[in-house]
Formats: C-alpha cells, structure tokens, sequence
C-alpha cells in the first residue's frame, strides 16, 4: 500500500538488456541439460527432466528474439527523432 505524504518521488525505469538477461539465463538451461543427460549416462532415470531443460533452452531463444526485434524498433525510433 502507498501513502502519498511519505512517499518519496517514484524512481526513473531501469534499463535492462534484455538479450544479455535471456542469453544468460539460456546457457543456464543449456548446463543443466548437459548435466542431466549425463546424469542419465550414468544409470540415473530422471522421467521428463530433458523435456523440461529444453523447454527453458526454446523459451530462452524466444526471449532473445524478442528482445533484439525490441532493441532495433527502439534504435529505428530513435534514428527517426534525431
């Protein structure tokens, strides 16, 4: 809950690279993959698991797709201003 009277200005968006933060956190996927199919190699049944690391490697990729399409329609912004 707010209370205006104490409520100090709100602070500006932070900008994130969006790219960076899904690239990040695709290769994270991309580990852990590796990790459970070598879990896997070793005789450990882990059901669903790979289904499961490849969904967070396909989400990823979506993401930086976004992200970049994102990027050049703010810069075609940008360059059109200026």
């Amino acid at each position: 809950m707010r209370i205006p009277e104490t409520r100090s200005q709100d602070l500006p968006p932070m900008r994130v690279n969006t790219v960076t933060m899904f690239l990040v956190g695709t290769v994270a996927w991309v580990v852990a993959l590796v990790v459970v199919l070598v879990l896997e190699a070793t005789g450990r049944e882990l059901d669903g698991v790979v289904a499961i690391c490849l969904t967070g490697i396909v989400v990823g990729l979506l993401g930086m797709l976004w992200g970049a399409s994102v990027r050049r329609r703010a810069a075609r912004r940008e360059k059109q201003r200026s």
